[in-house]
């Protein structure tokens, strides 16, 4: 059986400088990766969009020495826009809480929040490059991914 004190101790492990997602110990025996994969504001000729997509992978560890994963995504988008008739402001949010996996890759102009750059800005995101690394440590710990009913 797994030793759930020595696992969630050594969860800091985890943190590689300039990685761009963290896990913590969360409430109940959780550990919890998270990662603002976007926050850039946009620009086009008519608008400037700003927008934030966050990804969070929680795993849950049970005493029989078994986990349960799940994922909670969080996007907002606010946008102010010009045209003929005038002025606009809109925005918009929006969250999931399951099992979810997915890639994105875009390209802008505008200017990354996060690491101040102005110009081309970019996002490149793999929800298995935040699931892999924690998956891995839980396995060379002896915990075992609970099946979909247990």
């Amino acid at each position: 059986m797994p030793d759930l004190g020595s696992t969630l101790a050594g969860v800091a492990q985890l943190n590689r400088p300039g990685q761009p997602f963290q896990y913590s110990v969360g409430p109940n025996n959780t550990i919890i990766g998270t990662w603002r994969w976007q926050d850039q504001t946009l620009f086009s000729p008519q608008s400037v969009t700003a927008e934030i997509q966050q990804f969070q992978f929680i795993v849950e560890l049970h005493p029989d020495g078994k986990f349960k994963e799940h994922t909670v995504e969080a996007s907002q988008q606010m946008e102010a826009s010009i045209d003929g008739g005038g002025i606009h402001f809109g925005g918009s949010t929006s969250k999931f809480v399951g099992n979810s996996a997915g890639k994105s890759f875009s390209i802008g102009l505008g200017h990354d929040n996060q690491t101040g750059q102005t110009g081309v800005v970019t996002t490149n995101f793999d929800s298995n490059w935040i699931k892999e690394p924690l998956r891995a440590y839980l396995a060379a710990q002896g915990w075992k991914k609970a099946g979909l009913f247990g």
